[in-house]
């Protein structure tokens, strides 16, 4: 839509296998991500859920539907505004997995699991480990759910301001979890814990 070359918004490359920084991730999504974890809030645990479907972009309008009828936006101005929307987290999905396939790199489940393969004396091999949530089957640097949850909060702050806002997120299918937010950053942070506590992501992947 607004974007000229996918690559020219490719990001940089993902930490080394053998550095710290790639160690610290590892290791902080190999403690809290597992299935099993005992070091996962119930909250967080929630957040994770709640994120995991498919559903992850309507949140965004939902959250912009709520803003608008708060602010009496017209019907002109939310045009432009829901347009504006889906334009940058379109966009920002294709300039994703333009840098997703050009890294190829490992989700934490294969990393965990072949630890010893590294090169990096701070990580050990778990081959029982799995994912609190399920896996997407594609890279995983960077995240998919920050670069257009980044994207979709961008125009969001920018047409109804950062904060002061009452949203209240609820999903067809985690009925027995619900939201709720006073600015847009809120909604995004929950989003980089639910990928990290959830097993799919490294911290790496979101900041990205």
């Amino acid at each position: 839509f607004a974007i000229d070359s996918a690559a020219r918004f490719r990001v940089r490359p993902p930490p080394a296998l053998r550095s710290w920084r790639y160690a610290r991730d590892h290791n902080e999504v190999k403690r809290i991500g597992d299935v099993a974890s005992q070091e996962r809030p119930q909250d967080r645990a929630d957040v994770a859920r709640f994120f995991e479907p498919d559903w992850i972009v309507p949140i965004y309008f939902s959250a912009a539907r709520q803003a608008s009828h708060a602010q009496g936006k017209t019907l002109a101005e939310n045009a432009r505004i829901f347009a504006l929307l889906g334009m940058a987290i379109f966009d920002a999905m294709v300039a994703c997995f333009d840098s997703k396939y050009f890294y190829d790199f490992w989700r934490p489940v294969t990393a965990i699991q072949l630890g010893h393969t590294d090169g990096n004396r701070h990580t050990e091999a778990d081959a029982n480990w799995t994912s609190f949530v399920f896996t997407p089957p594609f890279p995983s640097y960077p995240s998919g759910h920050a670069s257009f949850g980044g994207a979709a909060r961008r125009v969001l702050e920018r047409m109804y301001g950062k904060d002061g806002h009452a949203i209240t997120l609820v999903s067809p299918f985690v009925k027995d979890v619900v939201r709720h937010y006073t600015s847009f950053e809120q909604i995004t942070d929950d989003i980089d814990d639910a990928r990290i506590y959830g097993g799919v992501h490294y911290r790496f992947d979101q900041e990205e």
